[in-house]
C-alpha cells in the first residue's frame, strides 16, 4: 500500500562542477508530463529566487542547465527525470521568482531533422539503435521490435518522427506495440503493458474524477481506390474497402497514381481504416500521484464507464496537489 502522505519530491540543479543544489525549499510549483505522440518528458518548475553565497539561485539554472528529479513513496528516493533546461522565464514580484521548462534527452530527437536511408529488410530495432548512436544517446533496455521492414527513405524528418514511423510499421506487421522513453539518461524501447506491478484505481478507493469522451467526428468507414483518368476524363474505381459502415458511409479516397502498385494502394487504404476506422476515445482519470507511473504502463481501472485493464497513453504529475491525470486507452 502506498500512502500519499509518504510521497516526497526532491528537485535538484546539477552544477558544471558536479555539485548539486536542492531546490525543494524554493519550489512554488512542480509538474511533469508525458503526452501521446511525444517522446520527451516535459518538466516545469516555478522557483523562488534566493541569494546564495556566490550569486543568485536563478544563475544556477541557465538555458542548457541540468535538473534532476527524485521522488520517494516509502522505499527511498528514486530517479524520476533528468532534464535539460530549454525554457527560462523570470517574473518580478515583491519577492521575485522564475520558472524553468526542462526536457529529458529525447528532446534532441524531437528537435533535430536529418536524411537517413535503410535498405529493405532492416529490422526496426536496428534503425532505432542506429539513430540513437548517431545522436550520442546511450541505449538502455531495448526489447525490440525485431521486425524486418521495407526500404526506409527519410528526407527532412525529425529523428523522433523516424522512430515513431518505424514502430508504427513494425506494429502493422505484427510486431506488437512498443514505446520509446528515457530512463536514467538512456533510451528504452519497451512493449506497452509489461510493467511487473499493475496498480488498481477504483471509484470507491482512489479515483477522484474520470471522464469518458467518445466521438465519430474523424471516422472513416469506406476508402475508394481511384485509377488514372481515361481519355474522356473518367476515373475508374479500382477497389473499395469497407470498414464499420454501421455508422454510415464516411468516405476517403486513395489515388492509384500516388503508389507504385495496386497492392501498395490497397495497403495505404487499409492503413487509413486501421487508423481512423473506429470511434475516437479520450478517457481520463485523476487519482493520487504515483510518481513512477509512466506512459506505456498497464493499470487496472474500475470507475464510471471504465472497467478492466488500460494502457497509460499520456500522464501529467502534479507535485503541488499530489495528483496525477492519466489518459488511457484499451489494453
Amino acid at each position: 500500500m502506498i500512502y500519499v502522505s509518504d510521497i516526497k519530491y526532491d528537485l535538484m540543479a546539477l552544477l558544471p562542477d558536479g555539485g548539486r543544489i536542492h531546490l525543494q525549499e524554493a519550489l512554488r510549483g512542480l509538474s511533469w508530463e508525458e503526452q501521446p505522440g511525444e517522446l520527451a518528458v516535459r518538466l516545469q518548475a516555478r522557483i523562488q529566487n534566493q541569494s546564495l553565497g556566490n550569486g543568485w539561485l536563478h544563475q544556477k539554472l541557465p538555458l542548457g542547465g541540468r535538473t534532476l528529479l527524485h521522488a520517494a513513496w516509502g522505499e527511498g528516493f528514486r530517479e524520476i527525470h533528468q532534464g535539460v533546461i530549454f525554457g527560462w522565464d523570470y517574473q518580478k514580484d515583491p519577492l521575485g521568482w522564475f520558472s524553468v521548462t526542462a526536457y529529458d534527452h529525447l528532446i534532441y530527437l524531437m528537435k533535430s531533422k536529418d536524411d537517413r536511408f535503410y535498405p529493405n529488410g532492416t529490422q526496426a530495432r536496428v534503425i532505432i539503435e542506429d539513430i540513437s548512436k548517431a545522436w550520442g544517446i546511450p541505449l538502455g533496455t531495448v526489447e525490440g521490435p525485431d521486425v524486418a521492414l521495407a526500404k526506409q527513405t527519410f528526407r527532412g524528418k525529425t529523428l523522433a518522427d523516424m522512430m515513431l514511423s518505424v514502430l508504427d510499421q513494425a506494429q502493422k506487421r505484427g510486431g506488437g506495440k512498443f514505446i520509446i522513453r528515457s530512463s536514467g539518461g538512456k533510451i528504452d524501447v519497451v512493449r506497452t503493458g509489461r510493467n511487473s506491478t499493475i496498480y488498481h484505481f477504483g471509484q470507491e478507493d482512489n479515483v477522484q474524477t474520470m471522464s469518458d469522451q467518445q466521438d465519430i467526428e474523424d471516422l472513416i468507414t469506406r476508402v475508394k481506390i481511384i485509377g488514372a483518368e481515361d481519355t474522356e476524363g473518367r476515373s475508374p474505381v479500382i477497389s473499395t474497402l469497407d470498414g464499420r459502415t454501421e455508422f454510415g458511409v464516411l468516405q476517403d479516397i486513395v489515388y492509384l497514381e500516388q503508389y507504385d502498385t495496386e497492392a501498395a494502394a490497397k495497403k495505404a487504404a487499409q492503413e487509413i481504416l486501421d487508423e481512423r476506422g473506429k470511434p475516437r476515445k479520450r478517457r481520463k482519470v485523476v487519482a493520487p500521484d504515483l510518481p513512477f507511473i509512466r506512459r506505456g504502463d498497464k493499470v487496472s481501472i474500475n470507475a464510471g464507464t471504465l472497467s478492466g485493464y488500460f494502457i497509460v497513453s499520456g500522464i501529467q504529475h502534479d507535485a503541488d496537489t499530489r495528483t496525477m491525470t492519466m489518459e488511457v486507452e484499451d489494453a
